[in-house]
């Protein structure tokens, strides 16, 4: 490996690793704080939370969860009858507390899920000053969940556990992550999906075990023909959240917004092949990773940025908050992506968000994100990962290491 490729992730002096890191754990300090005494503050602003607690309250009592309408501070509720069931106990709870609680459980999963990721599912070990920067890199993407209360911190920390798990050969856990986080949001099935293509016989069966477990628990948590009606209403949920119509500024951040802003004459049928093409594009791109034999970490990274980067891109529900579930192949692509096109590309994508999330700020920030800055990133972020494979024939080398040791050597 060229000692010019590695000299963007080059180590630093000890004390210099000390300071990043305190930086790193400064940063986000201030960050988890600020969004917990915000929504305690302003209990009903910019705060999920109360749709969340109601939902769990609801559960408990066999009322009625997805309501047809509602009512600030309340929100429409999208999420599966164990998601409800789970969220009882919070229900129970004082309003301010249980917001806390809350936010506190997201940020800590995420955090400590992306550190097992760097550990044990990371393609390359690397210095501790390397470590906090992509610690750092992932704070813009993730500020919209932890500050509104959305459950897409634990989504991707369930999802970076389960990538840990297999690097640490344990399967099951592993399955029963994604099965969890399918729960929370339907769509990170897709990343499930390419896992099983890649080990199908080690993974596959254990993700149909858990999602068919996980699918049955709400049934042992109340009366089952109540959890029969939720999952009907669910479904009936599921069904009616569709926005393509919808005015720019209020549709999702998707593939579909970039495509209405370019004026490209396309229609919902020619999307939903476009949509279909994508994911078995992303499917054979990683089963040739595995036939390559590829190492098992990078070929988790490959896994994980295209899974996500299709739920983004072509998946059913991305909002501006969603973008969290990019955040640690977007930091890992802007720090260790190769020179050259490549590297380029990553950083133009973190630019991209970094203005989308800096646009919050602005009271017209919907018109901003009407213009498709995210979805642009996120299509950037997929050319990253993907123009690797165009040299597959040539070298086995997806994604540039930041292996300090090896470069002390």
């Amino acid at each position: 490996m060229e000692m010019d490729d590695l000299r963007h992730c080059r180590r630093a002096p000890f004390g210099r690793w000390n300071t990043w890191t305190r930086l790193a754990a400064a940063l986000w300090t201030i960050l988890v704080v600020a969004v917990c005494v915000r929504g305690m503050v302003q209990p009903t602003s910019h705060n999920l939370y109360p749709t969340y607690a109601r939902a769990g309250a609801e559960w408990l009592s066999r009322g009625v969860v997805y309501r047809d309408s509602w009512r600030a501070p309340f929100d429409q509720y999208r999420y599966s009858p164990l998601v409800s069931a789970m969220l009882s106990p919070f229900s129970l709870l004082p309003s301010w507390l249980g917001g806390l609680l809350w936010r506190l459980l997201n940020a800590g999963v995420f955090l400590a899920a992306f550190a097992w990721w760097l550990r044990d599912a990371a393609p390359s070990r690397i210095d501790v000053q390397s470590k906090a920067i992509l610690f750092i890199l992932i704070m813009p993407l993730a500020l919209g969940s932890l500050n509104n209360g959305q459950p897409n911190p634990l989504v991707i920390g369930l999802l970076l556990a389960a990538l840990a798990a297999i690097g640490r050969r344990r399967w099951t856990l592993s399955a029963f992550c994604v099965g969890l986080s399918c729960v929370l949001k339907v769509y990170p099935i897709a990343l499930g999906l390419l896992l099983s293509v890649v080990y199908p016989s080690r993974f596959g069966l254990r993700l149909l075990f858990a999602s068919t477990v996980l699918a049955l628990l709400p049934f042992a948590l109340q009366q089952p023909d109540y959890v029969a009606d939720q999952y009907v209403h669910w479904f009936e949920r599921l069904g009616h959240n569709d926005r393509m119509t919808w005015p720019p500024e209020a549709s999702y951040r998707d593939l579909w917004l970039l495509i209405r802003v370019a004026r490209v004459p396309l229609d919902s049928k020619m999307y939903l092949g476009i949509q279909l093409l994508s994911a078995a594009g992303c499917a054979v791109l990683c089963a040739m990773a595995r036939l390559r034999e590829l190492p098992k970490q990078k070929l988790l990274l490959h896994v994980l940025a295209l899974g996500t980067c299709w739920m983004m891109l072509c998946g059913p529900a991305t909002e501006s908050c969603t973008f969290i579930v990019l955040a640690p192949s977007l930091a890992w692509a802007v720090l260790c992506a190769p020179r050259g096109v490549a590297r380029f590309l990553a950083r133009l994508a973190f630019g991209l968000f970094l203005v989308g999330v800096l646009a919050g700020l602005l009271p017209r920030t919907t018109r901003l994100h009407a213009l498709g800055m995210q979805p642009l990133g996120t299509l950037l972020l997929s050319l990253t990962y993907v123009l690797p494979f165009v040299r597959l024939s040539r070298t086995n080398d997806l994604m540039v290491k930041c292996d300090s040791s090896r470069r002390a050597a």
